[in-house]
């Protein structure tokens, strides 16, 4: 971990405690909602959505991105708040929260279109992905019958996250696809996680999916310029 990481994180380390017991007590209400108070479980989604808050901070300030980001909104899913991070600059949507699997962070590629103009250092950065958090690309590019049925043995194949990325691209393009969609890009790290652990890995995580979708966006900055 380089030091700027190590500081930043030391910070807020003495909270930690705090924000776990927070965590796990948000967590238990699941499966007994209706026994919890409604000003219980009130307070407990504040006070867990004020952690992500906080957390989303730790991401801002240790990229030092020339961007703004607004982190003031959040959902309230099934097994909890999920905090939105929206970049001013690049207009990507970043979400974080805690489901039943443990923490996560998860976004979708915007401007996927200029997938062809990406150098092999994108795609290093998702193995880089794989190898700091369980991530994964959850497809949601749906193609018509006649297309998948022409390209059973390309749809058969569901071991790859790199090859689903390219074939969700290229099959785009030449089904001349206004608007490309890759799939979710989605990471997230168990409970058994060290909390230290997981503040590190998921710092590193944001600032390199921002990496990705500032990647896509400079190409559609540079074109919009030109016009």
């Amino acid at each position: 971990m380089d030091k700027k990481l190590n500081k930043l994180i030391d910070s807020e380390a003495g909270n930690f405690y705090d924000w776990i017991k927070i965590i796990n007590e948000h967590n238990s209400m699941f499966g007994r909602i209706s026994e919890i108070p409604k000003d219980k479980y009130d307070e407990l989604t504040y006070k867990t959505s004020d952690i992500l808050g906080k957390i989303s901070n730790l991401y801002i300030k240790y990229g030092a991105f020339k961007d703004n980001f607004d982190n003031s909104k959040m959902y309230v899913q099934i097994y909890g708040p999920e905090l939105i991070i929206k970049s001013e600059k690049t207009t990507s949507v970043y979400y974080i929260g805690f489901d039943n699997k443990g923490f996560y962070i998860r976004t979708h590629m915007k401007y996927s279109e200029n997938l062809r103009h990406m150098s092999d250092k994108f795609y290093e950065d998702i193995f880089y992905l794989m190898d700091i958090g369980n991530f994964d690309i959850k497809e949601n590019e749906f193609y018509s019958g006649e297309i998948v049925s022409n390209n059973k043995d390309l749809f058969s194949n569901n071991k790859s996250k790199i090859f689903k990325l390219l074939r969700n691209y290229i099959i785009g393009k030449v089904a001349s696809e206004k608007y490309i969609i890759l799939g979710e890009f989605n990471i997230h790290w168990n409970y058994k996680t060290d909390f230290y652990t997981l503040m590190e890995n998921s710092c590193l995580a944001f600032q390199t999916l921002y990496r990705l979708n500032y990647s896509l966006w400079k190409i559609h900055d540079l074109e919009t310029k030109k016009t």
